[in-house]
C-alpha cells in the first residue's frame, strides 16, 4: 500500500515540470475598456532550445493568461482566460526566423527577424497586448491578471509526456473603469 501511495505521490509532483524560466513583473494598462498586458519571460532559452530552433523545427511558447476577480482570504474567481502562442520557424535559405503570434488561435502578428537576440526578444517580450474587454464585467471589486508560460515538454520514464511550465505570476490588482 505504501509503495502505491509513494508512486501516486511521485506522479502527482512530477506531472508538470517547472521550467528554469520565470515571468517578470506584469504591467496592466486600461485603454478605455480594454485590458493591455505587458510582461517578459526570462531565462527560457538554453542550448537545447537553440538547437531545436536552428534545426528548423517550429518552436513555441504558450502563455496562459487569466483575468480573475480578487477575493480576499479565498481563491480568486476566474472571469476570463486567453492563450497566446508564439511560434518561431527558421528558414535556412533566407537565414531568418519567422515569428508568428496567435491570441486564442487567431493570428495577431507575424514578423521576420535575423539574429538570436531579436528572436529571443520577439518570443519572450510581450508589450501592450490587448487581451480582455472589461465592459461586461461587474464594476465593483478588484481584478488581477495571472500569467503562466509553457516552454516545452519532456517525457517521464520515457513514455509519460510532461509539460514544462513556469509558476503563475500575478499582476497588481486594478479596478474596471466606471461608466459615465
Amino acid at each position: 500500500m505504501r509503495a502505491k501511495l509513494a508512486l501516486l505521490g511521485f506522479f502527482f509532483f512530477v506531472s508538470q515540470a517547472l521550467a528554469d524560466a520565470k515571468i517578470s513583473e506584469i504591467k496592466v494598462q486600461l485603454d478605455g475598456e480594454r485590458v493591455q498586458v505587458s510582461f517578459a519571460l526570462q531565462g527560457a532559452f538554453d542550448h537545447r532550445l537553440w538547437e531545436r530552433v536552428d534545426s528548423g523545427l517550429p518552436t513555441s511558447f504558450v502563455y496562459q493568461i487569466e483575468l480573475d476577480r480578487d477575493r480576499q482570504r479565498w481563491w480568486d474567481k476566474k472571469l476570463e482566460d486567453a492563450t497566446l502562442e508564439v511560434t518561431a520557424m527558421y528558414d535556412a535559405v533566407a537565414r531568418s526566423y519567422t515569428v508568428n503570434s496567435k491570441l486564442n488561435d487567431k493570428l495577431i502578428e507575424s514578423k521576420i527577424v535575423r539574429d538570436h537576440k531579436a528572436l529571443e526578444e520577439a518570443m519572450t517580450v510581450i508589450a501592450r497586448l490587448p487581451v480582455f474587454d472589461v465592459a461586461d464585467l461587474p464594476k465593483e471589486g478588484r481584478a488581477l491578471i495571472k500569467v503562466q508560460a509553457e516552454t516545452g515538454s519532456r517525457t517521464l520514464l520515457s513514455f509519460i509526456p510532461v509539460a514544462i511550465t513556469t509558476d503563475w505570476k500575478e499582476s497588481p490588482k486594478f479596478r474596471a473603469p466606471k461608466q459615465p
